[in-house]
């Protein structure tokens, strides 16, 4: 257990103070309802600074540093499902794990919230709703420094870099109805930027994001992809937020979202009615020496409670 939340649990008076970890619950008998809680431990496609696996534990471990309550109101508890068993040394039989599981959940009454481990498991995780619900018309929106649009081969590995450019191919998503939020300059590849923009993919880059206000820049973004869609899946990589309160990510990099701004982006997306399954990735606890980004990572996951 991270030594910052070994110490909260030894200060705590548990029943005066209960903190945000307490909402973890496992699934009881029957079938589960509402939000639920998967792990992905898995970093396979991340070919520089590993460590993302061990995402979902980082975060599981900072809500002991939060409380369950907003102000107004506590949190309801979040089932958790605990981590999927991905096949580390093999990344087709990886994505194939994600691919079923996402679809499985999809299939039932649920409204899972996905904890990586890198950004390919969006790709599978839409592979796998589009398989559970091919009656709708889904939309992503996603927040990223980077737009995630390498080309992807069948038959090579999948990538962190690669998910945005997955799901469009595969025709899970459309690309008009795809949002990409907080992109950066000199972060991408022209040829990777024209592609995206010939697509008809709606980005809006990081200084627009700020300019225009979060909360109101992310609302047009949401009502834009979804004016021809019946559900929206978000997307959630840690790197757009600044390297100075997100350093223990896979790609850190300056110019990012404060943690203000990133708190109220979030907000706002959780609003979205048509919201139906989120993830978080990118997370990587090796180098957050002091578990700001973690602690980052489960304020977010609370952002996304509180709306449900």
């Amino acid at each position: 257990m991270d030594p910052r939340a070994l110490e909260d649990l030894r200060r705590r008076p548990e029943a005066a103070d209960p903190r945000a970890d307490g909402l973890l619950v496992p699934p009881g008998e029957g079938e589960v309802h509402g939000p639920v809680l998967v792990g992905v431990p898995y970093d396979g496609g991340v070919p520089t600074r590993p460590g993302a696996r061990w995402g979902p534990r980082a975060l599981r471990e900072a809500l002991a540093r939060l409380t369950p309550f907003d102000g107004q109101r506590s949190l309801a508890p979040l089932t958790d499902l605990g981590d999927l068993e991905v096949p580390f040394l093999n990344n087709a039989a990886a994505h194939a794990t994600i691919e079923e599981a996402a679809r499985r959940l999809f299939a039932g009454r649920v409204f899972p919230l996905f904890v990586g481990g890198d950004h390919g498991l969006t790709g599978s995780v839409l592979r796998g709703l589009a398989g559970a619900r091919p009656d709708l018309r889904l939309a992503l929106v996603s927040f990223d420094a980077h737009l995630d649009v390498r080309p992807f081969e069948e038959g090579r590995a999948i990538s962190s870099g690669s998910p945005i450019r997955r799901v469009i191919e595969s025709g899970a998503v459309a690309p008009e109805r795809v949002a990409i939020l907080g992109v950066r300059p000199y972060a991408n590849a022209e040829a990777h930027w024209r592609w995206a923009e010939e697509q008809g993919i709606h980005l809006v880059p990081i200084e627009a994001l700020v300019r225009d206000g979060v909360a109101a820049a992310v609302a047009a973004a949401a009502r834009r992809v979804r004016a021809e869609a019946d559900a929206v899946y978000l997307t959630i990589d840690l790197d757009v937020a600044d390297i100075s309160v997100a350093p223990g990510v896979s790609a850190p990099g300056v110019g990012g979202l404060t943690t203000r701004e990133f708190l109220e982006a979030i907000g706002q997306m959780a609003l979205e009615p048509t919201l139906i399954g989120a993830d978080i990735v990118e997370l990587a606890p090796a180098y957050d020496p002091d578990g700001r980004t973690a602690l980052l990572a489960a304020r977010l996951l609370l952002e996304l409670l509180a709306a449900r």
